[in-house]
């Protein structure tokens, strides 16, 4: 399979970014591993400067909305690390994630705003949960919130 076309986009680009297990099993000791996914999320969005907007942590994948000032090339070096440490962390052999990631690039607040609303209810969809606050793997309190107390940048004009 030929490599995706965001390692063309070279300038500080927005992705809409979706991961996925293997078969979708999902995660070894869910629930419990969820906490832990996201406690890996946040410090390696951290350790590879990335810009995080929106995330959501389900039982057999993740979405997340991510900025990168290396644009294409930033995203990959940031999903092949993240995959790698939550592998690490919680399995102990045998085949994990989905070899590759699918992502789209965000050109409009339009589509950031589409792809916020439905990463935040993606639990609601999937049943989990009645509402989005109670799923709390998710950056739906931090933009209720907007303390910015865990990092998450709250507009798609963070290029600017």
């Amino acid at each position: 399979m030929p490599l995706k076309r965001r390692h063309s986009i070279k300038h500080p680009a927005t992705f809409f970014i979706t991961t996925s297990t293997h078969d979708e099993k999902p995660f070894p000791q869910y629930p419990e591993s969820l906490e832990k996914i996201e406690d890996i999320l946040f410090e390696t969005v951290e350790d590879k400067s990335i810009i995080l907007m929106g995330y959501v942590i389900m039982p057999t994948h993740i979405h997340l909305i991510a900025g990168s000032n290396k644009g294409g090339p930033g995203i990959s070096k940031f999903m092949h690390s993240l995959k790698g440490r939550i592998r690490k962390n919680l399995i102990d052999s045998g085949k994990f994630w989905q070899d590759r990631f699918d992502d789209l690039w965000l050109k409009t607040e339009k589509q950031f705003e589409i792809k916020l609303n439905y990463i935040h209810y993606n639990p609601i969809k999937a049943v989990l949960v009645d509402k989005p606050e109670d799923w709390p793997y998710s950056s739906y309190l931090d933009w209720l919130k907007r303390d910015g107390s865990r990092g998450i940048v709250f507009s798609f004009d963070w290029l600017e």
